[in-house]
């Protein structure tokens, strides 16, 4: 079933977490189709209500249109309504195809605006990125920075380029560097795998490591094992709380050597799903979203989960 709305939504009141939709951006250039069909997918999933949401900004392409010189901006407001009409369409043969209940909403102003404003009666956000780059790199747009920085909740970054339909690997993944964000992350995967039936792979990594003023290089070194042994315990305390209440998730630990974005990258294509936290350990203070984090988003060969820790 799918209901359109033109305009702002009212909040909906949340009793029970179970009616919390998954809120997805579309904005019908090509690149969010991706991001639509698994927020569809996660939302089948989970038995909640999909909500996809476009945000129009008529007012601003009309003065940009202008300042271009363009013959006639009334052109310009109708092709963006037509889009609007084009995404409804898609949505409700999605819902059709998927058996999930869905709603369009039409609402103006920026796409980060219009999506964070849904964040409290929200799941989770979904959103797209844009195009590879010239260095084979998917281009992260103001939306999926934007949202992923200023998110209170979970946000699913999904590059163009992935086929959802494929995702069968029947595995996730959780990067872990002891942070904050991390550990919330680790947890978070827990009740993933348990909720999804999934297998669960935790990976840490290190990379240039001095013990006594030497980088350590030699595999059966003492130093080596140490350091090994040190981000194993790093990912059994962040997964143990949640382990206890998920006894049935099954999870293998892996410690990489190298650095942290191409493990991450990786790991991406053994999987179905990246989840991993906003910031790290070497993150700037005070940055709300961490390179290392972009950096995965922009390559991921799967869906990446951002999570965030409460802040103090």
């Amino acid at each position: 079933m799918v209901r359109v709305e033109d305009g702002p939504t009212e909040a909906v009141a949340v009793t029970m977490d179970q009616t919390r939709p998954v809120v997805v951006g579309a904005d019908g250039g090509g690149t969010d189709t991706a991001a639509v069909r698994w927020a569809a997918m996660h939302a089948r999933m989970t038995g909640r209500p999909l909500l996809v949401v476009h945000a129009s900004e008529p007012e601003a392409l009309a003065a940009r249109a202008a300042g271009a010189g363009a013959p006639d901006i009334t052109i310009l407001l109708e092709a963006e309504e037509t889009r609007g009409e084009q995404i409804r369409g898609r949505v409700a043969e999605l819902a059709e195809e998927l058996g999930v209940e869905a709603t369009f909403v039409v609402e103006r102003g920026s796409p980060v605006r219009a999506l964070l404003e849904h964040e409290e009666e929200a799941s989770i956000l979904v959103v797209g990125t844009g195009r590879k780059g010239m260095l084979e790199e998917f281009v992260l747009g103001t939306t999926s920075i934007g949202v992923a920085a200023h998110a209170a909740i979970p946000v699913v970054v999904v590059n163009p380029e992935v086929d959802v339909d494929s995702l069968t690997h029947g595995r996730v993944a959780v990067a872990v560097d002891g942070s904050d964000d991390s550990v919330v992350a680790a947890r978070a995967a827990v009740e993933y795998a348990s909720a999804a039936g999934k297998e669960l792979v935790a990976l840490s990594t290190w990379y240039l490591e001095v013990v006594d003023g030497y980088v350590v290089t030699e595999p059966d070194s003492p130093e080596w094992k140490a350091i090994e042994q040190d981000r194993r315990a790093i990912l059994e305390r962040a997964l143990g709380p949640a382990l206890e209440k998920h006894p049935d998730v099954q999870v293998e630990l892996r410690v990489r050597r190298g650095p942290v974005v191409s493990a991450i990258v990786d790991l991406s294509r053994e999987v179905d799903l990246v989840i991993m936290g906003s910031r790290g350990m070497g993150g700037v203070r005070g940055r709300l979203l961490g390179s290392v984090s972009q950096r995965v988003m922009r390559s991921a060969a799967c869906p990446v989960a951002v999570i965030t820790a409460t802040r103090r």
